[in-house]
């Protein structure tokens, strides 16, 4: 397996904030292991480590053989892969940008297999590669199907944004302070997002949207620093809600099928693939307009007999995609 876009390997995933992307190639790299593979995982880390099976190496690093060479995003990274074995191409994004010239000529006659994680996904991958594609979601951790979830217990008022700030931040908290806020005074926005969760990736920016958040200069607001997922998960499950606008370039999110799966009753749009990770009026509201964005996440803030509807239909239908299930689909991959 093989990244070229950041510094991680298995403990950043347990010691560091770490985006959707890289936790799951931490977790799917993690269930080989446990199926009984050899595993070789190339980053931009600087040392070489094993950890809960995986040999996490730089990406210098030769690979003369391999069964299954998974690359994840680029399709530059093509040129390393070992002649004569099956090939991945894993997408994270919409994948109109393999319709460039410089990916569609490492593409074009190579034998690979491309994954993409859902509907949304596929429909953004060019017509001439659509045959070479199949569709595999992400997964669950266990370190969120093994959390203790007490269902009897109605939280505070507490909603919690745990995703990257560039998707919506501004707009949720406008709309929070214009709106929510207004109709459930005693109600809390926390935020737990920042650079660092993507390498410093995009600081600036990131930094710029947080100060804009800050200068709304409303205390139910509560800013935190982004910290690593066992403690973050801690933290979704005392929340009553997960609101998220979405963002066209989101694929799977991670971030809305994690609160999901805990049991915590979201508020999106339709934006992207979020429509693929929320069972409307089941599990949380598909909001089409901000009016309906509002009121589906004042009815959930203040209706407990709704949020208790949505929370145990959460648990019943959104925990089934487990890595070690996923993992096994790859394996498939290798004589297809």
């Amino acid at each position: 397996m093989i990244d070229q876009d950041s510094d991680f390997n298995g403990r950043s995933y347990r010691d560091n904030p770490l985006g959707g992307t890289e936790t799951a190639f931490v977790l799917l790299a993690e269930s080989f292991s446990k199926l009984g593979h050899k595993v070789i995982a190339l980053t931009k880390t600087s040392e070489s480590i094993v950890y809960n099976g995986v040999k996490w190496k730089p990406l210098s690093t030769k690979i003369k053989s391999c069964d299954l060479y998974i690359i994840n995003r680029a399709p530059s990274l093509l040129r390393r892969a070992p002649k004569n074995k099956q090939t991945i191409l894993w997408l994270h994004n919409p994948a109109s940008y393999l319709n460039k010239f410089r990916n569609l000529r490492c593409l074009l006659l190579k034998k690979i297999k491309v994954v993409c994680s859902g509907e949304f996904h596929f429909n953004s991958v060019p017509f001439w590669l659509k045959k070479r594609t199949t569709i595999i979601p992400l997964g669950l951790s266990n370190d969120v199907l093994s959390q203790e979830i007490v269902n009897d217990k109605i939280p505070d008022p507490v909603v919690i944004f745990t995703s990257n700030p560039e998707r919506g931040l501004v707009w949720l908290s406008e709309l929070w302070v214009k709106h929510i806020i207004k109709s459930v005074p005693n109600a809390q926005l926390h935020i737990f997002a920042g650079h660092k969760t993507y390498g410093g990736r995009n600081r600036n920016k990131i930094l710029n949207i947080l100060n804009k958040v800050k200068g709304l200069n409303n205390n139910s607001i509560k800013l935190f620093e982004p910290i690593p997922k066992n403690l973050l998960f801690k933290k979704i499950l005392k929340s009553r809600a997960m609101l998220y606008q979405g963002d066209p370039g989101e694929t799977f999110c991670l971030s809305i099928a994690e609160a999901q799966a805990l049991g915590i009753p979201c508020v999106i749009k339709p934006i992207g693939c979020l429509a693929e990770r929320v069972v409307d009026k089941i599990t949380g509201v598909i909001a089409q307009t901000d009016k309906e964005f509002c009121e589906g996440a004042i009815d959930i803030l203040k209706n407990d007999d709704l949020w208790f509807e949505y929370r145990k239909n959460s648990l019943k239908l959104q925990r089934n995609l487990k890595w070690d299930n996923i993992a096994e689909q790859y394996i498939k991959l290798i004589n297809y």
